[in-house]
């Protein structure tokens, strides 16, 4: 899978900065004056970017639904002339969590953020575009398979995997990669079942 490519400018700065304090710190962490720190410039260069709390909160949405977005297009491109093979299809979706979680503060954020989103709706006007997108992307993938509800079936599919990325950022980072690769063949194979 090729790498997003490399946020450029002040700005993208700013928010890999904030990816770092929220994934440290939570939501409650995330100041101004607490990503310039982070970022090694002067107080007040967020503030002079992100005016506001909730313009620092969309740009950071923004920021991680972009590089998580540019990995689920990247896998479903890999996954998609093998959409009926369970296996392949598996493997792909492991090599996008492992990807995942070589980040963990990327991952740790985004579970921050979509929380903060239920809560927020004009949050979730950014969040929810992307969220929207995934299902769509695994959507596309489950009706190549000639089953029955691909939307149901991939939004369930998306819940669940999110279910075990979450669980396995929880866990000790030497059980992560085996958690993965065990559940993942199990969520695959539930989308591929007939009926």
């Amino acid at each position: 899978m090729t790498p997003p490519p490399a946020p450029r400018g002040r700005r993208a700065e700013l928010l890999e900065a904030a990816v770092d304090v929220v994934a440290d710190s939570g939501l409650r962490g995330l100041t101004h004056r607490a990503v310039d720190a982070r970022a090694g410039l002067p107080e007040g260069t967020c503030s002079a970017y992100l005016r506001t709390r909730l313009a620092l909160l969309a740009g950071l949405t923004e920021h991680v639904g972009g590089i998580l977005a540019h990995d689920v297009d990247a896998m479903a491109v890999a996954a998609g002339p093998r959409a009926e093979d369970p296996d392949a299809v598996a493997d792909a979706v492991t090599d996008l969590l492992l990807r995942w979680l070589g980040r963990p503060e990327l991952v740790r954020t985004q579970a921050e953020l979509a929380l903060e989103a239920a809560r927020r709706p004009e949050l979730m006007a950014v969040f929810d575009p992307w969220r929207r997108g995934l299902v769509r992307v695994v959507e596309e993938l489950v009706r190549c398979t000639g089953r029955e509800d691909p939307a149901l079936r991939a939004a369930v599919g998306v819940a669940a995997i999110e279910g075990v990325l979450g669980s396995a950022i929880r866990m000790p980072s030497a059980e992560r990669a085996a958690f993965v690769r065990a559940a993942v063949p199990l969520v695959v194979r539930g989308l591929h079942v007939t009926g």
